[in-house]
């Protein structure tokens, strides 16, 4: 890690075109393996979150979760012991409904969760490892760090998943079946659990 030419942030020694996001935003470099391996569910590949929640699609089975309802989407969060507020920050990408079942079922992080449909969700920001603006090491912490677009404190940290604002939020529950919205198609058939947990 350097400091960056402009001297306003960090940057690879190595830096290529393909590093930032349009937003001048560092990402982490990991490698593509798709298909090998089995879920890490705790440490979700950054490009992928990335592409899921730049476009709406399911984390599970990777759909578009727009052709379900292109007026809402279903997200499934863990229970921090209250419902989805208005304005919650996630790096969460939406689901399907057939898939928010097998995700609730598969997924430790989901034992325990809560669920809504979401009319607005919107691009808030960034989630990564902040670096001190001094000796350039990451600063201290469990966490990922959140940073709103247009904060100057973007150019500091090494980004890892995108960050979504949820607006218009009906909260939804597991014994109703996650209810597809009125007038949605059906929903796409979901990977096999096998290709999910294995």
């Amino acid at each position: 890690m350097v400091r960056h030419r402009t001297g306003r942030g960090i940057g690879f020694t190595d830096e290529g075109p393909y590093d930032r996001d349009a937003d001048g935003v560092l990402w982490i470099r990991q490698a593509i393996a798709r298909g090998s391996g089995r879920p890490l569910f705790p440490t979700v590949h950054a490009l992928r979150q990335r592409r899921t929640v730049s476009r709406m699609l399911c984390q599970v089975c990777g759909a578009d979760t727009l052709k379900h309802d292109p007026e809402r989407q279903l997200f499934v969060l863990k229970d921090v012991g209250r419902p989805i507020e208005e304005g919650e920050l996630t790096t969460a990408a939406p689901v399907c409904p057939p898939c928010a079942l097998i995700a609730v079922e598969h997924c430790p992080h989901l034992r325990g969760h809560v669920a809504a449909w979401v009319e607005r969700p919107l691009p808030w920001g960034v989630a990564g490892i902040l670096y001190d603006r001094d000796t350039l090491s990451p600063v201290p912490g469990d966490d990922l760090t959140k940073v709103a677009y247009g904060d100057p404190a973007r150019h500091w940290l090494v980004a890892t998943r995108q960050v979504l604002s949820l607006n218009g939020c009906t909260a939804v529950f597991k014994h109703t079946g996650y209810l597809l919205p009125a007038g949605a198609i059906e929903p796409q058939q979901p990977l096999p659990r096998e290709a999910v947990t294995t």
